[in-house]
């Protein structure tokens, strides 16, 4: 039997009728959302007001949240108030160097201009004039009525910065409030050493009346009370040059069943909201702000991030893909193939980085399988032998959401994905894979050609240029948690129970919607509940070794495992990092 193209709970259920929309192309449920809007006309109050009960039924019922609720009542604040700004979040542009994305929402839209002040100082000195979009959702509901709201997010792109520069900014709104200063730093225009975090499968804490997103299983204790929220609270406290988010952002349908009883209707009624929910995404930049407002989040996008509630977002090359609401809330560099938005690159200190799309390749989840022609992949041969070419970068970094390499009893690994890139990291020789889907921490030994190189237990040194990638799946951003394979246990520092070894039953989703068994033999680490990666990085000097030192980090802030790796500054490796072919097609030492 052929799977379904959205497998019930693996995609946003956006009003469409879950047995139509388990095999329905994004394109396909929009085309369904927009016949059942024009078939129920209803003025643009009425359907916006419904998103004034969303709002307070984030918990945002008074100070910020009366001014959020205007957005559902023709985008008027109550009783005159004026608009504010939340969730501020930072991106980098094309140039880390000078150029910084940032962003916000607006509580209300605003009356006139919104602008933002850019500066080396708290005087600042140069102004920017904002751009507001304004997002409007249309969700069917189970009853046939339409749940709507109505949102604005404002951005601005400061150019010509100066590089390893700190820069001071704020909003300032019509009428003149402004919001509190916050600072960011450019990245540097010399090589030097920088930290950064990375997770996935983040989303938020709570959601609204009648049903919490805080939904942990019963054993599921060895943790803090919101992992979201703490891990946001640990890369905060680090304060990272930047942080990585591999796939499934924020979880506006928290479940992905396309359930009829969701947010503001008892979870045991008959009639309700379907699951997504827009104003999430409001919880979700306020969650985060603590970080994102001095910090760039760069994210990729998980199969939880195709919402189809929106426009095709027809980009060059006629890709569907439902990414047009990301289009709104989000500013990613435009560095890649034009019909890919969330596939980009970038260059930090003497790191390469590259934002995958792993919805294009899944063999799992085939909603946008695809979807580039092939785009993308003919994107990252080209990405990464420049920056193999490249003397100023030592290491590569890719992350993305779907995994090429895992095991857990839910996703585990992904065919589509690892026989498109695995092959093209083996022949760069890319020294980091971070990954998400999963919901789990785990990290491989370095691999080529499927299998384990050399052992890199907890503490161990790895030179990728002869050792081979290392794969990690830090799908342990706060969503709760899966379950290991039959038989397999945690494998991490300071575990006190058994351990199941590196060698693995495990499985990959193959082309043809099969589960293909296959027993791995690197799985180094493994640890089942919440954690986010800190890596060091410190560039040597020519002729001597530049480190990468890679740490798992638990919600409670403790040390659960670490490899550093490790390459030889100005020996830049051949394109199969000394490696090279056999008549089979494996890479084997040279």
């Amino acid at each position: 039997m052929t799977r379904p193209i959205n497998p019930p709970g693996e995609t946003p259920g956006v009003g469409v009728p879950a047995a139509l929309a388990m095999h329905m192309s994004v394109g396909e449920q929009r085309d369904w959302v927009r016949r059942f809007v024009r078939a129920r006309p209803v003025s643009r109050r009425a359907a916006l007001r419904g998103a004034a009960g969303g709002l307070a039924g984030l918990g945002l019922a008074s100070g910020l949240g009366s001014a959020l609720a205007a957005c559902g009542s023709a985008g008027t604040a109550p009783s005159g108030a004026p608009p504010a700004v939340t969730g501020r979040h930072l991106s980098f542009g094309a140039d880390p160097g000078r150029q910084m994305a940032i962003a916000g929402e607006l509580t209300a839209k605003p009356a006139g201009k919104v602008l933002i002040d850019v500066g080396a100082d708290a005087s600042y000195g140069t102004t920017i004039e904002a751009e507001v979009r304004e997002l409007v959702s249309t969700v069917p509901q189970g009853d046939g009525s339409i749940r709507a709201a109505d949102q604005f997010f404002v951005h601005g792109l400061a150019g010509s910065l100066a590089p390893g520069q700190r820069y001071h900014y704020r909003f300032r709104l019509p009428g003149g409030a402004t919001t509190p200063d916050a600072v960011f730093r450019t990245a540097p225009g010399a090589r030097e050493p920088f930290g950064f975090t990375a997770f996935g499968d983040q989303g938020v804490n709570t959601a609204a009346p009648g049903f919490s997103d805080d939904y942990y299983k019963p054993d599921d204790t060895r943790r803090t009370p919101a992992p979201a929220t703490s891990l946001v609270g640990l890369v905060a406290r680090r304060q990272p040059a930047f942080h990585l988010l591999a796939g499934d952002i924020c979880y506006a349908d928290p479940s992905g069943d396309g359930e009829p009883i969701r947010n503001v209707a008892p979870k045991d009624a008959d009639q309700g909201f379907d699951n997504f929910d827009p104003t999430t995404w409001t919880a979700y930049f306020a969650s985060i702000e603590a970080s994102a407002a001095t910090t760039p989040w760069m994210f990729a996008t998980g199969n939880h991030d195709m919402e189809a509630v929106y426009d095709d977002n027809r980009a060059p090359g006629g890709a569907t893909h439902g990414y047009g609401g990301h289009l709104a809330r989000l500013d990613l560099p435009r560095t890649g193939p034009g019909n890919c938005p969330s596939v980009y690159s970038f260059r930090y200190s003497n790191v390469g980085v590259l934002s995958l799309d792993a919805n294009d390749l899944s063999t799992e989840i085939t909603t946008n399988a695809g979807y580039s022609g092939g785009a993308q992949a003919t994107w990252v041969r080209q990405t990464l032998a420049a920056l193999r070419a490249d003397p100023g970068i030592d290491f590569i970094v890719a992350f993305f959401h779907h995994c090429a390499y895992a095991t857990s009893k839910s996703h585990a690994s992904d065919g589509g994905v690892r026989s498109t890139l695995a092959p093209l990291f083996d022949e760069f020789a890319v020294d980091l894979v971070v990954q998400g889907h999963n919901h789990q921490y785990e990290r491989t030994n370095p691999i080529r050609g499927g299998r384990t190189v050399t052992a890199a237990p907890d503490g161990a040194t790895v030179r990728p240029a002869t050792d081979g990638t290392t794969y990690i799946c830090v799908g342990s951003g706060g969503r709760p948690r899966y379950s290991w394979q039959a038989g397999e246990t945690d494998r991490y520092r300071g575990n006190p129970g058994p351990d199941s070894g590196t060698v693995v039953a495990s499985f990959v989703n193959t082309a043809d919607g099969a589960e293909t068994p296959e027993t791995v033999d690197w799985s180094q680490a493994r640890y089942l509940d919440y954690a986010l990666l800190a890596v060091d990085v410190v560039p040597g000097a020519p002729g001597t070794d530049s480190t990468m030192t890679v740490r798992a980090i638990s919600d409670t802030g403790q040390e659960i495992d670490a490899v550093t790796l490790v390459r030889r500054t100005g020996a830049k490796a051949s394109a199969l990092g000394g490696w090279q072919r056999t008549p089979s097609g494996l890479s084997v030492p040279a």
